[in-house]
């Protein structure tokens, strides 16, 4: 499909299937669990080793709504308060951010939360034949809701000037987050997946989290059978989903690569469209599922309040 045709059709691409019914409640409820879980707690902070005249570096422990004990890295300025937070989320392939490439942020008079990843196959459609309430992804999603709740509670943050952004599966989290999380004001997310989940499948998406779907359909259902239910499943953890339910305050900063052979750009284009908040687009019809330096420079630009 080539750039023009990608554009013509992104621009009104809702993707494959509406959300399931009774996602919003669904999530709404589960969002209430992530505020009583970050509410019930004190977030241990303990120092990383690392201190510079601008910032203090900090490990932070904290509990999932499931009992699990997570972590983040998190950056605190010295300069006085309160500040800007934005909690980083990373994609499947890259691995944990080193701390020197999060003190960027700070540059710009943030602090920073850079929750990791609990253990985890990978895979979106691990516990889907459980439905919502058993997929580990919806878990995933939760530990995002509790990091975001607690970071507004960090020394020197601004509960009311919270921002979130991901890139490829960080994504996810980012938009979950920004859709469920008061104080959240501004999310921004590049190459997101998992979106429109059957749209992807049907437009040949196999690799990184949809690994898992074709592995499904290879092992499990060859006839598709089931693919209704399947996917219904996969709707609750569909960055589509959680974009449309982002409140009229949030700003949302979204970057397409049309060469993205992961996350297919029609995908991608589902998750922006259904938005329904201010927003504004950076579509690279030359690049793929990587990192870019201009939406970089266009994040950077975005996070500026004004102030």
């Amino acid at each position: 499909m080539g750039v023009s045709h990608l554009l013509r059709n992104g621009e009104k691409y809702l993707g494959a299937d509406p959300a399931p019914e009774g996602f919003e409640a669904f999530w709404e409820a589960r969002a209430d669990r992530a505020v009583a879980c970050a509410r019930g707690q004190r977030a241990a902070l303990e120092e990383a080793g690392i201190e510079t005249s601008q910032a203090v570096y900090r490990r932070m422990t904290y509990t999932a709504t499931d009992g699990v004990a997570l972590h983040a890295r998190v950056i605190l300025p010295k300069s006085e308060g309160p500040h800007p937070c934005i909690l980083v989320w990373h994609d499947l392939d890259r691995g944990t951010r080193g701390w020197f490439q999060l003190s960027r942020y700070v540059a710009a008079g943030y602090a920073v939360v850079h929750p990791e990843y609990r253990a985890w196959s990978c895979d979106i459609t691990a516990g889907w034949q459980e439905g919502p309430e058993g997929m580990v992804a919806a878990q995933l999603v939760d530990d995002a809701l509790v990091a975001a709740n607690l970071a507004g509670g960090l020394p020197g943050a601004d509960p009311d000037r919270l921002m979130t952004h991901g890139e490829g599966f960080g994504g996810l989290s980012a938009l979950a987050a920004a859709a469920l999380t008061r104080g959240v004001v501004k999310c921004a997310v590049v190459n997101v997946m998992p979106a429109d989940v059957r749209g992807a499948w049907e437009q040949g998406a196999s690799g990184y989290a949809y690994e898992g779907v074709t592995r499904h359909f290879r092992e499990e259902d060859p006839c598709a059978e089931r693919a209704g239910e399947f996917f219904s499943a996969l709707g609750y953890v569909d960055a589509a989903n959680f974009s449309a339910l982002l409140p009229e305050g949030c700003e949302l900063l979204d970057g397409i690569c049309l060469m993205d052979d992961v996350a297919r750009p029609l995908t991608q284009y589902a998750a922006y469209n259904r938005a329904g908040c201010v927003k504004r687009l950076a579509v690279y019809p030359k690049y793929g599922h990587e990192r870019l330096n201009d939406f970089e420079n266009r994040l950077l630009a975005f996070m500026h309040f004004g102030e």
